[in-house]
């Protein structure tokens, strides 16, 4: 399951291949579209909620009510039929898309506020290597870290493009700033197989920044890094 961001979506895997996955991106707020979009899935894989051994999740950055929504959706599903969890970052996820582009790939997500959510990784031999934590930067903080060469993808990276882009900085193409959530199925069912599954409660969102509410009463936008 992904809803760290506006679109968002599902997936099934099943050794290594990847047997449907929905994508959306509708004004409904995901609450009203990702149990029924669960249900369409798994119907049209020929599967019921039964047939599950484990689940894959985005937990962020990203948009505080979509995350939320997510991971209760998880974490509920997990409880209930006794199954592992495996966690992602959903930047860790963006950049995984493109890692076999080479180089330094910075995931870039719109948070909203003038802010992104943003972080650096690079193709190694042992997979997709992270340079450093997922962090929220104002545009302006962002640029002097974007050392060229580096391929930037994300909704944010698309937004802010006039400030962050300069010479051997590229903008990825627009269909790789959502995730796909195949992928993340496929990365979770990797994790899983090694063992490395995750009790529901112990579920942590990374919002990398304070909420409204919290800014209202004097904490500092940016500046918030979370390590993976």
């Amino acid at each position: 399951m992904d809803t760290a961001q506006s679109a968002g979506g599902l997936a099934c895997a099943q050794d290594g291949r990847v047997l449907g996955e929905v994508l959306i991106d509708s004004p409904q707020t995901h609450s009203r579209r990702l149990l029924p979009a669960l249900e369409f899935l798994l119907g049209q894989c020929g599967l019921v909620r039964a047939d599950l051994s484990g689940l894959a999740v985005s937990l962020g950055p990203g948009f505080f009510t979509g995350l939320r929504i997510g991971l209760a959706s998880a974490q509920g599903l997990a409880l209930s039929l006794e199954l592992p969890v495996a966690g992602f970052s959903s930047l860790r996820l963006m950049a995984a898309g493109l890692a076999g582009a080479g180089g330094v790939v910075w995931a870039v997500a719109d948070a909203r506020r003038g802010l992104v959510y943003a972080a650096p990784f690079r193709a190694g031999q042992d997979g997709l290597e992270r340079l450093d934590a997922d962090a929220a930067y104002s545009p302006a903080r962002l640029a002097p870290l974007l050392t060229p060469p580096a391929l930037l993808v994300g909704s944010g990276a698309r937004l802010h493009a006039a400030e962050l882009l300069r010479p051997g900085l590229e903008l990825a193409p627009a269909w790789a700033d959502t995730p796909r959530p195949g992928l993340l199925a496929l990365l979770g069912q990797g994790r899983l197989d090694q063992g490395q599954g995750l009790k529901p409660e112990d579920l942590r969102p990374r919002y990398c920044r304070p909420s409204d509410a919290e800014v209202r009463f004097g904490l500092p936008l940016d500046g918030y890094r979370l390590i993976e």
